[in-house]
């Protein structure tokens, strides 16, 4: 199987150990690839979305999954009693 040259997707994490809203992108070349690298743990990441892009027609375009991130707004340490999990 010959892989492609170029990054056909990447999957966008946050981090979690940093009061700011820091993203991490990281691209990935195959299907089975995106599945390996979202499924693994990243120590200190959360995975937020993952966007696959295609040339459709010449026109590039890109579908994207987002997912709800506990982290996303958030700092760490900060204490909620309103929110339940």
């Amino acid at each position: 199987m010959n892989l492609p040259a170029h990054a056909i997707g990447q999957a966008v994490f946050i981090r979690t150990g940093v009061p700011d809203y820091i993203e991490v992108a990281l691209p990935f070349q195959t299907l089975e690839e995106m599945v390996k690298l979202c499924s693994e743990p990243h120590p200190g990441l959360t995975l937020e979305r993952v966007i696959v892009f295609s040339m459709r027609d010449g026109q590039p375009c890109a579908l994207t999954l987002g997912f709800i991130s506990a982290s996303k707004g958030i700092r760490p340490g900060t204490f909620h009693p309103e929110l339940k999990i």
